[in-house]
């Protein structure tokens, strides 16, 4: 798995068919690990799932994993965390963050969802800002792993993909469905998007805020 954390400590036990169970002592580091969704292996994605014990393993469907989806092409007075709360909706359930800051980049918005894997990632959706003006926004996911650009699939990965071994070769990248501009830098909502600078003569208002800039 690809980022670290620090955990009490915990059984693994292999079941065969490529799952293992975790056996945590404490529910404090169950919440850690789902929280650090999504874990990848290999650049390959680790699907995990609440297990209570209670049924067969294999009706287990590991098929939801929290995703950071950043919704770019938004004009500026729609970045606030309401359209972002509103348009990850419909994308899955939506993770409301602690902290409002986590959802307002420079020039984009940034949600928290919880993604049926087994579906296509959607790219985007058109929205109207008001009565006669519409447009399209795009979605761009942090820490996406290897994903077939063929197919959408997140079982593997292009050069793995039925669609192109049955092709010969004879397909382009034009046929491709996805593109690398899919996968986002991860935003750091540590970092403020927007200064406040404060004039000698201070007005009514007591703030003069500067351009939203991106920062990582």
């Amino acid at each position: 798995m690809e980022h670290r954390m620090l955990l009490h400590q915990f059984q693994v036990r292999a079941t065969g068919d490529n799952i293992a169970l975790f056996a945590f002592e404490l529910e404090a580091d169950v919440e850690k690990v789902l929280h650090g969704e999504p874990w990848t292996y290999d650049k390959h994605l680790v699907a995990l799932e609440r297990y209570d014990g209670r049924k067969p393993v294999n009706e287990l469907s590991f098929c939801n994993t929290d995703f950071w989806i950043q919704i770019h092409d938004l004009p500026f007075s729609l970045l606030t965390k309401e359209v972002a709360l509103s348009l990850g909706a419909t994308l899955g359930k939506v993770i409301k963050p602690a902290d409002n800051s986590d959802l307002q980049g420079g020039n984009f918005v940034c949600v928290r969802v919880v993604l049926d894997t087994s579906k296509p990632l959607s790219k985007g959706w058109l929205v109207s800002w008001d009565q006669d003006k519409e447009g399209w926004v795009s979605y761009r996911y942090e820490r996406l792993p290897n994903l077939c650009y063929w197919c959408d699939s997140l079982t593997h990965d292009d050069k793995d993909c039925v669609v192109w071994l049955n092709s010969r070769g004879s397909l382009s990248t034009e046929d491709q469905q996805y593109r690398s501009w899919f996968r986002a830098p991860q935003f750091n909502g540590a970092k403020k998007a927007v200064v406040e600078v404060l004039g000698f003569n201070k007005p009514e208002s007591g703030k003069v805020q500067s351009t939203p800039s991106q920062e990582r």
